[in-house]
């Protein structure tokens, strides 16, 4: 069995990937993005969170950032 981790936070999400923590937690709140809220804090499902940032790139669809809930510090 592997070590990797199965889930995440927003911060190592955000520093396996290289997208800030604002934007992560923006998809956060996207319907489709495999995240769930445990307390007060995301947990991000790292291989569906791969794939969905894949199927985006690939389909090479944006966010539509109208829709995206702003989080402020």
């Amino acid at each position: 069995m592997s070590n990797a981790k199965l889930v995440v936070t927003v911060k190592e999400f955000a520093a396996m990937t290289g997208i800030g923590q604002n934007r992560v937690r923006e998809f956060c709140y996207l319907p489709d993005f495999p995240a769930s809220k445990e307390g007060n804090r995301f947990l991000i499902h790292v291989e569906a969170a791969d794939e969905w940032l894949r199927r985006r790139a690939s389909a090479k669809t944006g966010v539509d950032a109208a829709n995206l809930k702003r989080v402020l510090p």
